[in-house]
């Protein structure tokens, strides 16, 4: 399941008969940017445990080619991060979220940046989740999140690490290809056809 960007301004006629849907619906929408937004918080915070209950009890968490699946997972791996890095300051921007009246499932893209300490440099990355939601008991919870790299460098070498595809430069690694824009269907039809006019 994949946002359906067509849909985000979507805005339905309130009549009489739905009323009470549409306005379940926009309280349901503030619950999952509520959801979203405390995310950050409690990674910054070290808080393994409400974090990972931010999951569905079977969520997967993608990245870097590597699934974490189900809250014992997500758990060793949160922990793992929380033990590399020394300091996180992570802010998120702007999140879109494909959500039907009525439907206890939904979509949603976020972008942001966030700062780190890793073994004794500062670090910057931006970053892309794309999420599902769901509603479990009342409740909205991530069920999947995939998370992708625009750029991930040193703080002094930023200004080299822009340039190409290799910008995920995680010090004492390799450098790696950055996921974003490069994978989106989007980026990859404009350089197609760029090449074609070329």
């Amino acid at each position: 399941m994949t946002l359906n960007v067509g849909n985000i301004n979507y805005s339905p006629r309130v009549d009489s008969e739905s009323k009470h849907q549409h306005l379940q619906r926009l309280v349901d929408l503030d619950a999952i940017r509520q959801l979203v937004a405390v995310y950050p918080i409690l990674v910054d915070s070290h808080d393994l445990e409400h974090l990972v209950a931010l999951f569905t009890v079977d969520a997967t968490f993608h990245r870097a080619g590597h699934i974490h699946e189900g809250r014992d997972e997500l758990r060793e791996f949160y922990s793992q991060i929380m033990g590399t890095y020394s300091m996180m300051a992570h802010s998120g921007h702007q999140h879109v979220v494909d959500l039907a009246p009525g439907a206890m499932s939904a979509v949603g893209v976020q972008m942001g940046h966030g700062e780190l300490a890793l073994a004794g440099k500062r670090v910057a990355a931006a970053y892309r989740y794309d999420d599902e939601y769901r509603c479990v008991e009342g409740r909205w919870l991530f069920a999947r999140r995939e998370m992708r790299y625009q750029y991930f460098s040193a703080h002094d070498e930023l200004g080299r690490s822009l340039s190409g595809r290799q910008r995920v430069r995680v010090p004492g690694a390799e450098p790696r290809d950055a996921e974003i824009p490069e994978e989106l269907p989007s980026y990859r039809a404009a350089s197609m056809a760029r090449q074609e006019r070329a």
